[in-house]
């Protein structure tokens, strides 16, 4: 689903590397890490983090598309139990908002000095983008949507997903409370529709 052959291609050495820069950064923050300590915690030369990267920002940002390219392989594995687009729709969230904080790499977005760093390397570069189109390709398997109309549905997606994990609500919700409020404002808005036993307000027409 997200190219599993270019996944599979990487390196042992390029993935000890890219391994290491996340490691190096849970540890000391971006700002202090170093493309030597970088390789050093990878156990190889400078000079062979060189031949797969061209500076220090290249390693990480590498990294972390690496680390979401994983994590959506783990999501649409998750989500191809559930029949309906509005089923997978709310359970790739719960997922996401479950498992993200344990991700290696992706747990930094709830970390407030480098959430911004992970949404600008990863989840909104072009790379990022075309892993969440993907990903909407596979919950909503519906070829009325174009391409362009995926993209926008990603962004959104990720935006309302973002906004879940990094901003604590007034409300604490159990997990079919959370699917009720994700029926209610998010399936409208990319135009599906409220499934009936969480429909309490009566908005569908």
């Amino acid at each position: 689903m997200l190219n599993a052959e270019d996944k599979a291609r990487i390196p042992a050495t390029q993935q000890q590397i890219l391994d290491a820069a996340i490691s190096c950064v849970q540890r000391w923050g971006m700002e202090r890490v170093t493309l030597n300590d970088i390789a050093y915690e990878a156990r190889v030369a400078r000079s062979t983090v060189y031949s797969y990267y061209s500076n220090r920002d290249e390693v990480i940002r590498s990294a972390l598309l690496s680390s979401a390219y994983g994590f959506g392989e783990k999501l649409a594995a998750h989500i191809a139990q559930f029949a309906t687009a509005q089923e997978r729709v709310m359970e790739a969230i719960i997922f996401a908002l479950k498992t993200l904080p344990d991700e290696p790499s992706l747990a930094l977005i709830s970390d407030s000095a480098l959430s911004q760093m992970v949404r600008e390397h990863t989840l909104t570069t072009p790379a990022g983008m075309d892993i969440g189109t993907a990903l909407f390709q596979f919950i909503l398997q519906d070829d009325r949507y174009t391409p362009e109309e995926l993209a926008e549905l990603s962004e959104f997606g990720i935006r309302f997903m973002l906004s879940l994990l990094t901003l604590e609500s007034p409300h604490q919700r159990s997990d079919d409370e959370l699917r009720g409020f994700i029926a209610r404002r998010l399936l409208p808005a990319i135009g599906l529709p409220i499934p009936s036993r969480y429909d309490c307000f009566g908005r569908q027409p």
